[in-house]
């Protein structure tokens, strides 16, 4: 497998644990606490991380198994408003996120190289995108709301 697919790999894995490590110690107070007016909680933001997540790799698994899919819009804002983030349990989202990311990071190092060039059509700003990209947009995404995240916990703590 070429390294940078492995390398890929490795950081999408990885998520998990980073995820794991940026709620470290935090009271559900403040998990629950919001940064302002109609921004989201860090739980909001596990949660939607988590749900994301969900999306993502089915998104990935069409793109492995079908001829061009089309890859559905999310509306991540009726998600976080509508899927009721503050019953949920953050550590159910957060062992979800770790484990759906484990399990799939072991179908992805199965593929041949070729298999990364697959890819299916977002309707939405995405495009055409490959399995490539979508893993790599997936740790991206985790990677820009532990920014948010780290940013909140700073303010409320």
């Amino acid at each position: 497998m070429n390294k940078k697919y492995r390398d890929t790999i490795d950081e999408f894995e990885a998520g998990g644990e980073k995820l794991r490590a940026a709620i470290k110690g935090l009271t559900q107070e403040e998990m629950l606490a919001r940064p302002g007016p109609g921004k989201w909680s860090i739980q909001e933001l596990v949660i939607h991380l988590a749900d994301g997540d969900a999306i993502a790799i089915d998104r990935m698994k069409r793109v492995i198994t079908e001829d061009n899919p089309t890859l559905l819009r999310a509306d991540e804002q009726a998600y976080v408003d509508r899927l009721h983030c503050d019953a949920q349990d953050l550590e159910d989202a957060v062992m979800l996120f770790d484990l759906n990311r484990r399990q799939f990071a072991r179908v992805l190092r199965r593929l041949d190289d070729s298999e990364f060039e697959r890819a299916g059509t977002h309707n939405g700003e995405l495009g055409r995108i490959t399995l490539a990209g979508l893993v790599e947009n997936y740790s991206k995404h985790l990677d820009h709301h532990l920014q948010r995240l780290g940013q909140i916990r700073r303010n409320i703590v």
